[in-house]
């Protein structure tokens, strides 16, 4: 699964297991709830896939199509079977928006009632443009399930003709509830697991509307979101603290228990809060803290040599610190490769010319797996001199650039001159 600008870190998910339903005390209150009638895609993680020049003579079915039209065709990942067996076909006019035909009900044929507009993501953006196709279900609680996709028009990629098309889909659904908690309706959702017709709370996405906007946000370093391993994940929801017990799509139940305040340990970022004091030991085996570090703007980068994104990134890295070391900055770099020794690692930041601070891995993987809860990579923080977040480079907040030449800038305009 590829997900966007990062990669899901397996090791560290599969470093903590928890034994399910061991966190909550026999008399913790329950609240219940029910799900909701349709899934929705998730769209945290996604595929690329190509739709590829196609003449109207080869397309299977009955489609009113205008003429000249460009014409590009594929087959989508199905959810289901994780094949690539959904036929698809991407159809653009001059001055229209572009439509897609999605073979819903899986007969191999696409027909006019099979067609989707597309609507601009942003309406000052005329490059990106995405719709939810709606897939029939033969059986079970829900009767369809979505892929959402987006379309990149005038995007090319290697090994990619001027009439190829670039698409992302989705390929994870997620089933939506409301649990009564403590009075208040309170969404939730969990992912749905369609060949299996059955959800485990205790695995995969989840989430909790903790600000009670009536929405689970998905978005990179949400406290509303994660995904666990095994475990059961406690969230906040307003004052109370709940996790998942039970949620049965087939029966139309969903449990979930109480907890108390101290068995929370995520923390919650955003900017202008405090980033968490945390320890760990760096690879010469001295005992840090991050509070030390007060009084310096600190570029806090979560990596790992396993990860490609984070190797592309260390060009930038290296640059920052010899650029900005003068103006006040210090990079942390806070490792998540897994099998190394400490002389192979130190060795490898040598030839790297990563000569800043960097955390082992072990010291960090509680802080990182238990309150972070970070399964995105590389992850990066800039954080000010007086320990708060001034940036988490998360585009859909419009916050500070800290990818590629863009950190460079960020950096420029924030820092102090010298």
């Amino acid at each position: 699964m590829i997900k966007q600008r990062i990669l899901l870190l397996a090791t560290i998910a599969l470093s903590i297991v928890i034994a399910p339903n061991t966190l909550a005390a026999p008399d913790s209150p329950e609240y219940l709830g029910q799900f909701l009638p349709g899934l929705v895609p998730n769209v945290t993680d996604f595929e690329k896939v190509v739709f590829k020049f196609t003449p109207v003579d080869k397309i299977k079915g009955q489609l009113t199509l205008p003429d000249g039209a460009h014409l590009t065709a594929t087959r989508l990942i199905d959810p289901k079977s994780m094949e690539s067996t959904v036929l698809a076909l991407l159809a653009e006019e001059d001055g229209e928006p572009p439509v897609m035909f999605v073979d819903n009900n899986g007969d191999g044929a696409l027909t006019d009632d099979e067609k989707y507009v597309l609507r601009r993501s942003k309406e000052d953006n005329p490059y990106l443009w995405e719709t939810t196709a709606e897939l029939k279900l033969k059986e079970g609680t829900f009767k369809t399930y979505p892929i959402f996709l987006r379309y990149f028009r005038s995007i090319r990629e290697d090994k990619m003709t001027a009439n190829d098309r670039l698409v992302t889909q989705s390929t994870e659904v997620l089933a939506r509830g409301v649990v009564d908690v403590g009075g208040k309706k309170v969404t939730v959702q969990y992912a749905y697991d369609l060949a299996k017709k059955k959800i485990d709370p205790q695995n995969g996405w989840l989430g909790v509307d903790t600000d009670g906007n009536g929405e689970v946000d998905l978005s990179e370093l949400s406290p509303e979101a994660t995904k666990a391993n095994a475990e059961s994940v406690i969230f906040r929801s307003g004052d109370l603290y709940v996790s998942t017990k039970k949620a049965d799509a087939g029966k139309n139940q969903i449990v979930m228990r109480g907890h108390e305040a101290k068995e929370y340990k995520r923390a919650e970022l955003y900017v202008g809060k405090e980033f968490p004091e945390f320890t760990f030991t760096d690879f010469d085996g001295k005992k840090r803290k991050f509070s030390e570090f007060r009084g310096k703007y600190v570029l806090l980068d979560v990596w790992g040599f396993w990860c490609p994104p984070c190797r592309k990134e260390l060009p930038y890295l290296r640059e920052a610190h010899r650029r900005f070391k003068a103006r006040n900055l210090e990079l942390i770099g806070l490792n998540t490769d897994e099998d190394y020794t400490i002389d192979s690692m130190k060795k490898g930041l040598n030839e790297s010319g990563m000569n800043w601070t960097h955390a082992q891995f072990t010291s960090v993987l509680n802080f990182l797996k238990k309150e972070l809860r970070i399964s995105s990579f590389p992850t990066t923080f800039l954080i000010t001199p007086e320990g708060k977040i001034l940036s988490m480079s998360r585009s859909d907040r419009d916050e500070l650039d800290l990818r590629g030449a863009d950190l460079l800038e960020s950096l420029d305009e924030t820092l102090p001159a010298l």
